[in-house]
């Protein structure tokens, strides 16, 4: 008996300190928010129910391999514009005729009565897309894109028909799946990054409009200003047409910064600053910002932004205010479509310029619409340069060819000088056999960019390549053409 009673001493003992199913010791007041002690650390080879963890790098240096090769232009030309704005700009003094509209274009989604495109558009994919390949770099499964349109329910298409705002930082897909899709992963330009099913990506409280939801109402489609597609759904809230007129007669900040951590009244984290993010001035502090935002639940609520990150109101174009946000634009990575929270050729300069007040498509073929258009039809590579030289407008013109847009930022050393986001230069080697050297960044380059490089790809050179330039702040009043035959300019 006493064997017994020892025995459940013991036992009492342990479940008091290890605790048994709901039972639990009592916590004193001041240790309420401390809910559990991590476990004291033992040998890792002394138990076998040990967790896995992540190893460090093999490598046998302090160094990464390098897997990179050298590129002239990225070596020899600074990498940040300072020293490219010497009797190259000038501050400007009048409001341009697009800044006028911006609030028009950003805010446009909210508007729609009914989807802006017909169904018809919105189902391209559908016979876009019969096969590819997936994650694994395996051919993806034949029902795979059947299923996927089958989720796209576009027999709902516009039918929802609400206003609604994202309430996170989310990409665009074609279709409604995270899972990507590339043409052949074995040639250059053909597989990683080019998800040929991501569309866009779209910031953190961006107005949208709901078109319909998918079968089974994990995605939605939605329009925003300058894209549309499937986001996933929890990351979208329906608002009220009287939180929408509130919204619109605010003054507007504009961010000026990426990645700073944003905090709401209790200083709970709510998202990360974005440049090209434009929100709902409430009141101005010493220190900060107060502006609207809509939560996940729909409702609208007060966040505050340093105001080392922001402004209010769009500004003129100027030099101190370029090189800023121009700082934080060179330091992005490429991100095909917006992936990775990190932007391309197009996105770059579309949020370069929403700060400013300037509105600008999202897709490069778009931007090179916009405003005064010159064409580069018959002319060779000197001319092109020449007509670069004589027209362009540092930070107002884009340089486009077919898939790509850079921005034109002066001349250096007499040297037409672009600042863009690009993946990689094109090469192609005795064979035949093409490649890319990447550049995989935002960069300060010239329009000869890569040819030093072994085998590099002539033809497909940057400035051979060029179709036209525009300057997007002049109004398109007439689309001029350059002439197809000129000795001189």
């Amino acid at each position: 008996m006493q064997n017994v009673i020892y025995r459940l001493s013991v036992l009492g003992v342990l479940i008091f300190l290890y605790g048994c199913g709901q039972v639990h010791p009592q916590i004193s007041p001041p240790n309420l928010g401390l809910k559990s002690l991590p476990p004291v650390c033992k040998d890792i080879n002394s138990s076998n129910d040990t967790y896995e963890i992540a190893l460090p790098q093999e490598v046998e240096s302090d160094e990464l391999p390098s897997i990179t090769k050298k590129v002239n232009d990225l070596e020899y030309f600074p990498q940040v514009l300072p020293p490219y704005f010497d009797n190259n700009f000038t501050n400007q003094e009048t409001v341009f005729e697009i800044q006028k509209h911006f609030e028009e274009r950003y805010y446009a989604p909210w508007m729609y009565a009914a989807a802006p495109i017909c169904a018809k558009e919105a189902k391209w994919p559908i016979s876009a897309f019969v096969g590819g390949y997936g994650n694994n770099l395996k051919p993806v499964d034949p029902l795979w894109i059947p299923e996927l349109v089958v989720q796209s329910n576009y027999e709902a298409f516009s039918t929802v028909n609400e206003a609604a705002v994202t309430t996170r930082w989310m990409n665009i897909r074609v279709f409604p799946t995270e899972k990507p899709l590339y043409k052949n992963p074995a040639l250059p330009g053909e597989g990683y990054p080019f998800d040929l099913l991501q569309n866009s990506s779209v910031a953190f409280n961006e107005p949208i409009f709901i078109s319909h939801y998918s079968k089974d109402g994990s995605w939605v489609y939605i329009f925003t200003n300058n894209a549309s597609g499937w986001v996933e759904s929890d990351g979208v809230a329906v608002i009220k047409p009287e939180q929408i007129a509130l919204m619109l007669e605010k003054k507007k900040v504009f961010i000026t910064q990426d990645r700073v951590p944003l905090y709401d009244e209790a200083h709970k984290f709510v998202t990360y600053s974005r440049i090209g993010m434009v929100l709902p001035l409430i009141k101005e502090t010493p220190d900060d910002f107060k502006v609207l935002y809509v939560s996940r639940s729909g409702i609208s609520e007060e966040m505050s932004i340093p105001k080392e990150v922001a402004h209010v109101g769009y500004h003129l174009l100027n030099k101190e205010e370029i090189i800023k946000i121009g700082s934080h634009m060179l330091r992005n990575t490429y991100g095909w479509g917006g992936m990775f929270e990190e932007r391309d050729c197009s996105s770059m300069i579309r949020d370069f310029f929403t700060p400013f007040g300037i509105w600008l498509p999202r897709n490069s073929a778009s931007q090179a619409k916009k405003g005064e258009i010159l064409f580069f039809n018959g002319l060779d590579n000197n001319q092109k340069l020449a007509l670069i030289k004589e027209r362009g407008i540092p930070f107002e013109t884009i340089l486009y060819k077919k898939g790509h847009v850079l921005l034109y930022i002066g001349t250096y050393e007499d040297t037409v000088m672009v600042m863009h986001n690009i993946w990689g230069i094109r090469t192609i080697d005795p064979s035949g056999k093409k490649g890319r050297v990447i550049v995989g960044k935002a960069a300060i380059t010239t329009l000869q960019l890569g040819e030093e490089v072994e085998n590099f790809d002539a033809n497909n050179m940057l400035l051979s390549k060029l179709v036209s330039m525009n300057i997007f702040t002049h109004t398109p009043a007439s689309y001029v053409r350059a002439k197809t035959k000129r000795k001189t300019l």
